[in-house]
């Protein structure tokens, strides 16, 4: 079964441009951060990488960010769920380029044709394939949307796969809630080539890799996710929160990291995207933001310095508002419109931001880079 993006439920859904008056951005205090968890960083290793597959409800996804020198902004997705009668694998790659076009498919295959290596560390489901080299831990990406459409993409990690204490983010008091597990590398070198409209060209730039496993129930409501970098530096943000009528111990869970000059100098877990100002979607009937605050608090990892960052901005550069369900097969979309009412994807990809970071007894830096950022809605309270 094949969904071509230009035909999808998201082209239907164009972005207006909507003139916003930057506010101020709001002070500490006035927001509230994550929930207090523990900012302990370990390093991802191969078996937290691998493949799972679980037998029932669950999806589990990796999913590649590729910053692109010149301009362009894509991300590829290879996705496994068993939350439907059949297990099911879901392959999305996206481009966007700097003029405005874009390309894009969503491909849905039965999990029969999922092919996994011994060690569970490579897979191939046409038309993607995902090679990982065990000795310098780098990932190879092929996928072919068409004769015209397609990439063959190496990401080089620039410092540790990690993940925070176990990897687990719990949905509520025990893993019966329902829970995340995660693990990143928040940055990476590109090399490699992408054809589009049959013209080949070099895939030079900057990656963001992720490994998410997540089990049912379905308790978060909203996943905000910020992806910025430049040739040097990286700030990732990956939160949920979970919506108050579940009545559980659990507020809201964020995972985010920085990497400086090309060393992961922090992981935090006090940290804060704040929608600022919103517009209504009128497809939806979410408000999505149009004016973003993001704020990471942590520990330096080598002596223990105070770190706080801050990356305002304004939202104006929309990419995509995508009607997942609309991309699922029908079946899974009919299982699934049990436990989540009406999700919806906004994506936006900002370019010459600027971040403040502050580490105590230094002087304030300021760093310019592009940010990818994706808010996600899932349930309507």
């Amino acid at each position: 079964m094949l969904s071509s993006w230009k035909s999808s439920s998201n082209t239907a859904n164009v972005a207006k441009k909507v003139i916003v008056t930057r506010k101020e951005d709001p002070q500490p205090g006035s927001y509230t951060l994550s929930d207090p968890l523990p900012a302990v960083k370990a390093v991802a290793t191969d078996d937290d990488i691998k493949w799972r597959c679980l037998a029932s409800g669950s999806t589990e996804t990796m999913t590649f960010y590729m910053t692109l020198d010149d301009g362009t902004m894509a991300f590829v997705q290879m996705a496994y769920s068993s939350l439907g009668l059949t297990p099911n694998v879901g392959l999305t790659c996206r481009f966007y380029q700097p003029d405005g076009q874009k390309h894009g498919k969503t491909f849905n295959q039965s999990a029969s044709a999922l092919k996994l290596s011994n060690n569970n560390l490579n897979a191939s489901c046409e038309p993607m394939s995902i090679q990982f080299d065990t000795t310098t831990r780098t990932f190879t990406v092929q996928f072919t949307l068409s004769s015209a459409i397609s990439m063959h993409v190496t990401f080089e990690p620039c410092v540790d796969f990690f993940k925070i204490g176990d990897g687990k983010s719990l949905f509520g008091k025990s893993e019966r809630d329902g829970f995340v597990q995660a693990c990143f590398l928040p940055k990476a070198t590109l090399s490699g080539t992408i054809t589009v409209a049959g013209v080949a060209r070099p895939a030079t730039g900057s990656g963001l890799f992720h490994h998410a496993i997540q089990m049912k129930p379905q308790n978060a409501c909203k996943w905000n996710f910020v992806n910025f970098q430049n040739a040097t530096d990286a700030l990732m943000l990956y939160e949920f929160e979970v919506s108050a009528k579940n009545m559980s111990d659990v507020n809201i869970v964020s995972q985010g990291c920085f990497v400086h000059k090309g060393r992961l100098i922090a992981v935090t877990t006090s940290n804060r995207a704040v929608h600022v100002q919103r517009v209504k979607d009128e497809t939806s009937g979410y408000d999505y933001p149009s004016q973003l605050f993001i704020s990471w608090n942590g520990t330096r990892l080598d002596d223990g310095a105070d770190v706080k960052i801050e990356l305002s901005m304004m939202m104006s550069n929309k990419l995509d508002t995508i009607d997942v369900l609309a991309e699922l097969p029908y079946l899974l979309r009919k299982f699934i419109q049990t436990f989540i009412t009406a999700p919806f994807l906004f994506t936006w990809f900002e370019r010459g931001v600027k971040a403040k970071v502050s580490i105590s007894g230094e002087e304030d830096e300021h760093i310019d880079g592009d940010a990818f950022v994706e808010s996600a809605f899932l349930c309507k309270d």
